[in-house]
């Protein structure tokens, strides 16, 4: 086997990991890591030479995890036009890592300490939602700070949804915007 198959191999291993952990995790942090190997496919001897402890895992998830949100952001940001269009963009890319957000933000408690939690503020979106106020798509009288709690609350409830297979992962996204867009009347 070249190096290159090799650092491939181990690179599809190290994701199957990872997008194990996060789907076991997002509902249930006591998931063994025996539980991971099995849902990655792969044996424990495997999975402990990726990741030999449980908390080595918990970090490369939380870091694999936050790239992914800030790839999507920014993947997002790089198709729209509008304000409002990143917004609506960023928030169909985020919904899309739902276990992702579930892992992230199901236990606030769950990463106090831990020196890899990024915490930022969230000026940027900050900043979109008071420009998609000032083009008219936003009331300009509801503060920039809830605009966003009630933002990151739908996607949260969202990612929930399709976590339980209350919402089909297809429609979460469409689903989300809609409602962060016209609430929850009746379409017209």
């Amino acid at each position: 086997m070249t190096a290159t198959t090799d650092s491939g191999v181990r690179q599809r291993t190290r994701r199957a990991i990872l997008e194990a952990a996060a789907s076991l995790w997002a509902r249930d942090f006591s998931a063994s890591l025996g539980d991971i190997a099995d849902r990655a496919e792969v044996s424990r001897s495997t999975l402990h030479r990726y990741f030999p402890e449980r908390q080595m895992l918990v970090d490369g998830l939380l870091l694999d995890s936050q790239t992914r949100l800030e790839a999507a952001w920014n993947a997002a940001v790089a198709v729209s036009g509008t304000a409002m269009e990143m917004i609506e963009n960023i928030m169909s890319a985020i919904v899309d890592l739902a276990d992702r957000i579930l892992f992230l933000f199901s236990d606030p408690a769950r990463f106090e300490g831990n020196p890899h939690w990024r915490s930022d503020e969230d000026e940027d979106m900050t900043r979109l939602i008071r420009a998609a106020q000032d083009d008219g798509e936003l009331d300009p009288d509801i503060a920039p700070s809830f605009v966003t709690g009630v933002m990151y609350s739908l996607i949260y409830v969202t990612a929930e949804s399709v976590a339980s297979g209350a919402l089909p992962r297809h429609k979460a996204a469409e689903t989300a915007v809609r409602i962060f867009r016209h609430g929850l009347s009746p379409r017209g």
